[in-house]
Formats: structure tokens, sequence, C-alpha cells
């Protein structure tokens, strides 16, 4: 079990810290987030983007802790199944060059939600 435990905490390194590369822009300019949101149909945009930025970035943060990994891996797999949506069928792009990334994201996320955060994790400490 301690080598799944020690996987489990490289995926979550590696997810958090994913999430919070592509969170961090969004963070320190919300309002341009909710403006491209709003283009796009997603009223109001600046309440998408303040979801968008907590799921991301402030997730990743807990997603690297280990704190509430299922949860925020399930929220994580919700935007990345919006994206995957929005570049298949609003952008048409393909599965490679397109969505391929969102798609093994979720693909690492669905380890985290059925197995959880592993023995080193803040979840793990709390009990």
């Amino acid at each position: 079990m301690a080598n799944l435990d020690v996987v489990l905490l490289i995926v979550r390194v590696m997810m958090g810290g994913f999430f919070i590369k592509h969170g961090f822009k969004k963070f320190l300019d919300p309002n341009d987030i909710a403006k491209w949101l709003d283009k796009l149909n997603y009223k109001p945009g600046i309440l998408f983007a303040w979801f968008i930025i907590i799921v991301e970035f402030f997730g990743g943060i807990l997603m690297i802790l280990g704190l509430g990994s299922r949860g925020i891996a399930l929220l994580m797999a919700a935007v990345m199944v919006q994206g995957i949506y929005h570049r298949k069928f609003v952008k048409s792009l393909k599965f490679v060059d397109g969505w391929e990334i969102n798609f093994v994201s979720i693909s690492s996320l669905i380890v985290l939600i059925v197995l959880g955060s592993g023995i080193y994790s803040l979840d793990a400490y709390f009990g």
C-alpha cells in the first residue's frame, strides 16, 4: 500500500500544480475571463469566472495538500468536461491539439475521486 500512497501523492502534486498554473492567470485578472465567458453565454461571466478560479487555483492548492481531494477532484473533472465540450463542439477541435489534455486530466482525477488522497495528505492526518 505504501507504493499506492506515493503514487497518489505524485498524482495530487502534478494535478494540483497543473490547475494552479491554469488558475493563476485567471486569479490575477478575473474580469478578463469573465468577459470571455460572457461572450460564450455563460452569464453572469464573473460568477462562472470565480467558480473556475476557486476550483483551479485554490482547489489546486488544496489538492497538493491533500485536503478534500475527492470533492476537489470531482469539481475539477466537471471543469474539464466543460472544457472538452467547448473545445470539441464550440471550437470543433480534434482530439489531438484540442481536448486531449482535458481527457487525460479527467483520468487522473478519476483516480483521486475513487482512491482519495492517500496516507500522505491532510485528509489522512485529520481522519
